[in-house]
């Protein structure tokens, strides 16, 4: 099985080096051509620490030709943030084989749905998280914190899930099925403390640059029940689409990224505190970062947009969305995954039942 690994991320380094480890001819595609001529040079060596060990190995073919890349592979693994969502399905969009499946890793909040809006076909997977927990150390290394995670994935359209899921398991034999693409998009825990922990952290990542631990230092017991508020309205939209979805520290006990004993308590400030795989990370050194963009756009703002749809109210994920916004001179109403990008205005949430399930 040939699969093309889309990301010259954090992400995109660890799905290269793993899916190589596992066997696997990769083609690692970044639109950076100073990245891929300094793999090139580095006779595509990728190096690793952390949960496997240390070590290296040699990716297959590293390339900035989307047509390269895809045109020729069984599975295509996405790891790119929500805001290069577009520009990557459009690219690939003249080259991708009918029958090839591609695996958004992970799809943020609408990911799959905004991708089958854009490519006019199915086929298409989304994680609700990424596989790995992992930092590129160099342009060359990558430090994995957590790998094989069982991550949710929802299929689009959902008839096709049994299909799908059999040739991403090859790759990947721990992910867990999700009902529909809905259950994978709503359980995005990383715009459930993401937004919280940057926007009532604005003043501190300004003043110092972010340096903090932004999960040990920067979720505070009170910015803990603000995430569980979020948390909160993220479950009642999905319960509107008929999901009953685990809260948040269950997710991130679930992901193994945090203590049983946090789960239970329902406690986001304590899931954090005891978060050995995320402890360490540093804040982001700005604003200006995916923790903004791609957790708002591609997080909170289709979790809202959701709810609109339903008639389901969400004044806190709303109030981040809109403090964001005044924050960074954004629009995220018209820049991030709205309806219409899903593909989904003007529906029912019948009708949007319905199209989730066939397409």
């Amino acid at each position: 099985m040939k699969i093309a690994v889309l990301g010259g991320g954090h992400g995109g380094y660890a799905a290269a080096a793993d899916l190589t480890l596992r066997g696997y001819k990769v083609c690692l595609f970044t639109f950076s051509a100073a990245r891929v001529e300094t793999l090139h040079n580095n006779d595509n060596v990728i190096s690793y620490t952390g949960v496997w060990g240390e070590g290296s190995c040699r990716v297959a073919h590293v390339s900035n030709s989307m047509e390269e890349a895809v045109s020729g592979a069984d599975l295509v693994v996405m790891n790119v943030p929500g805001t290069g969502h577009e520009r990557y399905l459009n690219a690939m969009k003249p080259y991708l084989r009918g029958d090839t499946v591609l695996y958004m890793n992970p799809g943020h909040t609408g990911g799959a749905l905004r991708a089958a809006h854009i490519l006019g076909r199915g086929r298409i997977a989304e994680a609700n998280t990424l596989s790995y927990i992992a930092r590129k150390t160099s342009e060359t290394s990558v430090h994995v914190s957590s790998s094989d995670k069982p991550v949710t994935v929802g299929v689009f359209p959902a008839k096709e899930t049994e299909a799908v899921l059999e040739v991403i398991r090859k790759a990947y034999p721990y992910v867990v099925a999700g009902r529909d693409v809905l259950e994978s998009s709503l359980c995005n825990i990383n715009a459930m403390f993401h937004p919280p922990g940057v926007v009532l952290n604005a003043g501190w990542i300004e003043h110092t640059g972010g340096d903090f631990r932004f999960y040990y230092d920067g979720v505070t017991p009170a910015i803990g029940k603000v995430i569980r508020m979020v948390d909160e309205e993220r479950l009642a939209v999905a319960k509107a689409y008929g999901l009953e979805l685990d809260n948040f520290c269950t997710v991130l006990y679930n992901a193994g990224s945090t203590t049983k004993e946090a789960a239970e308590a329902n406690d986001p400030y304590k899931a954090c505190q005891e978060s050995e795989a995320n402890k360490f990370i540093k804040a982001p050194p700005s604003l200006d970062h995916r923790y903004m963009h791609e957790d708002i756009g591609s997080g909170l703002l289709p979790i809202a947009e959701l709810g609109r749809l339903a008639g389901v109210p969400t004044p806190i994920t709303d109030a981040h969305v809109t403090l964001s916004e005044a924050m960074m001179g954004r629009d995220y109403h018209a820049e991030g995954v709205n309806l219409e990008k899903m593909g989904l205005d003007g529906k029912t949430i019948e009708q949007v039942l319905d199209y989730v399930t066939r397409g």
